[in-house]
């Protein structure tokens, strides 16, 4: 219990920029639901037949001023929810919104013991302030303890009879604690919910960590490349332009292993899947299609841009020099490159034999050497 209690009052750096955000948003349709109440308290009692003019004059005053707040905070929210990164004005925001509410319900409050006893406008802005502001419970206790001590002395002012404005005071004490006890349960539950959203979000990103990329490499697997292409062919035929895939397959790879063991050779795949992600375009993507085979998908480009990008990645394999536990080990590669065509969509075999096929050619004429085919 003790720990779920620090936990509360002192876990929030955590989840703050959440909670602003969040509270940003509460802002903006707490602002669209407060105009028209405002815009018809003040009709009502513009309207109204009673003659209590200083009673009325006020609350009118007050209810005007809360509709120009509000109207102003619409404007402010609308554009700062569409925010995802917090800022010092967000930040500030967050508590200059709920505190304003606040004291204007006890300005109300002491202004309606001119006509009544009952301080109805104090407990419905300590509830609303509980309830739709996420404050942080040590904020929270400080804003409750100094709003009722404004509360105890300003209905000092409107308030002649001694035992109304004792029972007044005590009904606030209430007020308040009913208020805070709402803001930590507020609290508490978004507290909660934040910290399991973003378990889940963690979970969503293992597993797909697991479902589309390569353990080893840590590159994309060959179940990604199966969606992409699929999205490449539909997106190739809806805006006619071509798309060339480029195979590689690592020359000698079994005897790497064989000589130096299996750590040498998968250290040896890493680097190349690095070389490879760091030397082609942002928009083409690498894969490791297994074993010691990767794929490169290049969107929006011809077949001889395709052959000159295999060109370049396979002279920079034959000069690198890997060296693995003081091993120095030069190694090379063979490339075969293709055509993606839109007419095979939902035919996977048909365009990639046409690069294995390539790639076929390239070790069948002495390896270390790119081939392309057209069909």
């Amino acid at each position: 219990m003790k720990k779920k209690l620090i936990e509360i009052f002192h876990n929030y750096s955590g989840i703050e920029n959440d909670c602003i955000l969040i509270n940003i948003k509460r802002f903006y349709y707490l602002s669209i639901i407060a105009i028209p109440i405002r815009i018809l308290n003040i009709f009502f009692f513009t309207h109204s037949d009673i003659t209590t003019n200083t009673w009325k004059q006020n609350i009118i005053i007050c209810h005007l001023i809360l509709l120009i707040f509000f109207i102003n905070l619409f404007f402010i929210t609308m554009k700062l929810k569409k925010k995802t990164e917090v800022t010092n004005f967000m930040r500030a925001l967050q508590y200059i919104v709920p505190i304003n509410i606040l004291f204007s319900g006890i300005a109300i409050t002491t202004i309606d013991q001119l006509v009544t006893t009952n301080i109805s406008p104090f407990l419905l802005v300590s509830i609303v302030f509980g309830a739709v502001f996420l404050i942080r419970p040590l904020v929270s206790a400080i804003i409750y303890l100094v709003s009722y001590v404004v509360f105890y002395y300003s209905i000092a002012l409107t308030i002649n009879h001694p035992h109304v404005l004792l029972s007044n005071r005590v009904n606030g004490i209430t007020v308040i604690a009913l208020g805070f006890l709402i803001s930590i349960m507020s609290w508490y539950y978004n507290y909660i919910n934040i910290i399991q959203k973003r378990h889940i979000d963690k979970q969503q990103k293992q597993l797909e960590q697991m479902a589309y990329f390569d353990p080893l490499t840590n590159i994309y697997n060959r179940h990604f490349f199966n969606e992409l292409v699929e999205k490449e062919l539909s997106a190739m035929k809806r805006y006619l332009y071509n798309s060339v895939i480029i195979l590689l397959d690592i020359d000698g790879f079994k005897n790497i292993n064989d000589s130096y063991g299996h750590l040498v050779g998968d250290q040896i795949l890493k680097e190349v899947a690095q070389m490879l992600s760091n030397n082609i375009r942002k928009s083409d993507t690498v894969f490791r299609f297994g074993g010691e085979e990767f794929v490169i998908l290049a969107p929006k480009t011809s077949l001889d841009d395709g052959y000159a990008l295999a060109e370049k990645l396979r002279k920079i394999i034959a000069e690198k020099t890997f060296i693995v536990d003081s091993i120095k080990i030069e190694i090379t590669a063979s490339f075969g490159v293709s055509l993606l065509h839109p007419k095979d969509k939902h035919k996977f075999e048909n365009y990639y034999s046409l690069v294995d096929k390539a790639l076929y050619a390239a070790k069948n004429k002495g390896k270390n050497r790119v081939e392309k085919v057209l069909k």
